[in-house]
């Protein structure tokens, strides 16, 4: 039996919120690259060098085979969904590209933007994040900034807007991967986070091992964790580095310390024969016993 293909975030969010209908429909035109510009609202922040250069050679075998769609602004156009396959076509020397003129409000331009991308599998969590408030923002009726406050409010309090909860569980329900609950409780929190955390983040750290290192307040602390969550720390061990040692039983952390197999790959070779010269002095006081 064929497996039917699951319709595309756009499909099956149009009719829960305004203005995702038109990132279905084909191209209307083509415009010269230049004569666009990036938009105000792409929660896209960070384009990684080599999966640009990537998509400009596909690019430039098969073409733009999505339209950008774009709306008129300032004597030119703004790009409302597709920057991606936009710079990728500038890189392949294209001229110019097919795209969707339509338009649009701030508040339509800022959700297909959102829906856009969400359809894609390389967003990083900090751009997923911003992308999937974008559009509980909408249905909510609220600036983006202020629906993480919504959405926990609605959490603790759903019988005050069950109407709100309802266009929630549908909405999510559409986008797929969780609910709004698990969302606002887990993931969101990475909008918080310092800028070090972020910066990781987008360049591909696991967000809950991020969650973990964002509650370090001191930076060269922080510094450290990062290191060891990028070099293959677990979010366990993470949370163990930062579980308070108690005063009482030194001994214990210490031995803590060496059964990690970090520690001593990161001591230059004079303090690591330094501590071995210890550990056999250790060793031969408790012989002695």
């Amino acid at each position: 039996m064929t497996r039917k293909a699951r319709p595309a975030i756009g499909a099956r969010l149009s009719g829960l919120v305004e203005g995702v209908e038109a990132l279905g429909q084909p191209a209307s035109t083509t415009l010269p690259v230049d004569s666009l510009r990036p938009g105000a609202f792409q929660p896209r922040v960070y384009f990684a060098p080599e999966a640009l250069e990537e998509l400009a050679r596909s690019i430039r075998e098969q073409g733009v085979l999505q339209p950008l769609l774009v709306r008129p602004l300032g004597g030119g156009y703004e790009i409302v969904a597709g920057e991606r396959r936009w710079r990728a076509a500038r890189l392949a020397d294209l001229r110019e590209v097919p795209v969707l003129v339509r338009d649009l409000t701030d508040e339509q331009a800022r959700l297909a933007a959102a829906v856009e991308n969400l359809q894609r599998e390389n967003l990083n969590p900090l751009e997923e994040v911003r992308a999937r408030l974008a559009v509980a923002a909408s249905a909510l009726g609220v600036a983006p900034e202020e629906a993480p406050a919504r959405l926990f409010a609605l959490d603790r309090r759903p019988d005050e807007d069950p109407a709100a909860v309802a266009r929630l569980d549908a909405l999510f329900g559409a986008l797929g991967r969780e609910t709004w609950r698990s969302f606002v409780k887990n993931r969101a929190a990475v909008l918080n986070l310092p800028e070090d955390v972020q910066a990781a983040v987008q360049e591909g750290l696991d967000y809950r091992k991020a969650l973990v290192v964002g509650r370090v307040g001191d930076g060269a602390r922080r510094a450290e964790l990062l290191d060891l969550a990028r070099r293959g720390e677990t979010v366990q061990g993470l949370r163990e580095r930062l579980r308070p040692v108690r005063a009482t039983d030194p001994a214990q952390e210490v031995a803590r310390r060496l059964a990690d197999r970090h520690t001593l790959s990161r001591l230059d070779a004079a303090r690591r024969r330094k501590v071995e010269r210890l550990l056999r002095q250790i060793g031969e006081l408790l012989d002695e016993g």
